[in-house]
């Protein structure tokens, strides 16, 4: 990269890791940098500490089946996108 471009990567600190938990840290300067760049509020984590889990799904869900996941891989860009929620609710109406 040259001295003149910008970095507009985004890096967190990682503060702490067991395997399992992750603990990062996103500071003020880092959080106003994002907003700076265009980025919306609610795209962001706040400035603190942040704890997140690995592998939690798995965990939240031990019986899923994904013999029984239906996925749809479309190519067509104009068909309108759904929600697996939405389409159950019309079922059952």
């Amino acid at each position: 990269m040259k001295k003149d471009d910008k970095d507009s990567t985004f890096r967190f600190e990682i503060v702490e890791e067991n395997g399992k938990d992750v603990t990062i840290e996103v500071t003020q300067k880092e959080y106003d940098k994002q907003i700076a760049s265009g980025l919306n509020e609610d795209e962001l984590l706040k400035p603190g500490r942040h704890i997140f889990r690995r592998g939690g799904f798995r965990e939240r869900h031990p019986n899923l089946n994904l013999e029984n996941v239906e996925i749809r891989i479309t190519k067509d860009k104009k068909e309108k996108q759904f929600s697996v929620k939405n389409d159950n609710e019309k079922k059952a109406a």
